[in-house]
């Protein structure tokens, strides 16, 4: 019996934490609700943007270039954080390290290069069609 009372001593901070937030949480809402504006005017479901009033609809259909060049942007942004750990560490790393880092950054302009000349990253789209008619990629 005296381990269920040191088990249950363990986990109390646990759960007057747990109450002390929901009761917050519960006072939070409670006093929205109580104080808080109630809107049914047209105006108020209307999307703003700075101050900018709505001209058209807001659905705008992007080209798939666009969602590719953001997918790629993303990629190659990521690899900076790789670097940057690279970096942190690389008094440590030595020599070892520093070959890891050249190939890694070997990989990632093969890469670049690659969509480059396949014209993943041109907005016309004449050099990828030239780039595979030709079938030099």
């Amino acid at each position: 019996m005296d381990a269920f009372w040191h088990q249950t001593l363990n986990i109390l901070p646990f759960l007057v934490y747990t109450l002390g937030v929901l009761f917050v949480l519960a006072v939070m809402y409670g006093l929205s609700y109580i104080l808080g504006q109630r809107h049914t005017d047209h105006e108020t479901n209307e999307p703003y943007e700075s101050g900018i009033k709505t001209t058209e609809s807001a659905r705008i259909r992007f080209s798939a270039k666009f969602y590719l060049v953001a997918m790629l942007f993303v990629i190659f942004d990521l690899e900076v954080v790789f670097i940057f750990a690279w970096a942190v560490g690389a008094v440590e790393l030595g020599w070892p390290g520093y070959t890891a880092l050249l190939v890694f950054l070997a990989i990632l302009v093969a890469g670049l290069v690659y969509e480059w000349r396949m014209g993943a990253l041109d907005w016309i789209g004449q050099s990828a069609g030239k780039y595979r008619q030709r079938g030099d990629f």
